[in-house]
């Protein structure tokens, strides 16, 4: 039979995967670094992902772009101090896209906010939120298209918001997709293919994820001695 081994905060473990999966495949399909990066939102999981990037990446400048500049002097503030590259706000959309090597963009903006033709050659455009943030136009002119599940990301986010808007069908955008983005980063199958090849991503989260992390976060805490044990009623 099944017992209760543990109990880890939902929310907090969903930033966590989140933020884990983006950066692995990131990690898999940019070119070396030293990378410019445009991070485009100042929320939770944008938090968590920038040590998960000074980590996997060599990042030489990070741009932090957000609607309110209060929020981006904020995420400066608060991470700045703790990597070792450069890391500065840029409230203009186009200037921080523009010459960047890696974009994220992890908002809930229902209008694009990376536009045909600024995605610079060999660039990863790595869209994470559920809104339209990335135009049609810039998966136009990209070469390959990696998600993490065929079926939800036509449903929502990007792929959703493409289908939707009549630039797709469900099956030209399954035929679209290049690989999964486990098994690029598993590197079964390749991501990218040559150096200039402008790479889509769209990496949303698998929830079966939060499985794998709830169990090494309960195994960590038990290693340490973390946690609380509590009576359930």
């Amino acid at each position: 039979g099944l017992a209760l081994s543990g109990l880890v905060p939902e929310l907090w473990i969903s930033r966590i995967r989140a933020a884990a999966f983006g950066t692995a495949t990131i990690e898999a399909l940019v070119n070396p670094g030293p990378l410019v990066v445009a991070l485009f939102g100042t929320g939770k999981i944008a938090h968590e992902i920038v040590p998960m990037l000074a980590r996997a990446l060599k990042v030489s400048e990070l741009r932090i772009n957000s609607r309110r500049p209060e929020s981006m002097a904020a995420f400066v503030a608060a991470h700045a101090p703790k990597v070792e590259f450069a890391l500065r706000a840029e409230p203009q959309a186009p200037c921080a896209v523009a010459g960047a090597d890696v974009v994220i963009t992890l908002t809930d903006s229902t209008r694009p906010l990376v536009l045909p033709g600024t995605l610079e050659p060999g660039a990863v455009a790595c869209s994470m939120g559920g809104g339209n943030e990335l135009d049609y136009g810039v998966l136009a002119g990209s070469q390959r298209l990696i998600v993490d599940d065929p079926d939800f990301a036509s449903e929502g986010g990007d792929g959703g918001a493409w289908i939707a808007q009549g630039h797709l069908s469900r099956e030209s955008f399954a035929a679209r997709i290049d690989a999964r983005a486990c098994d690029v980063v598993a590197r079964k199958k390749p991501g990218r293919l040559a150096a200039t090849d402008r790479i889509v991503a769209i990496v949303q989260g698998v929830a079966i994820g939060d499985i794998a992390f709830s169990a090494y976060a309960l195994q960590e805490a038990k290693k340490f001695g973390r946690g609380k044990l509590v009576e359930l009623p």
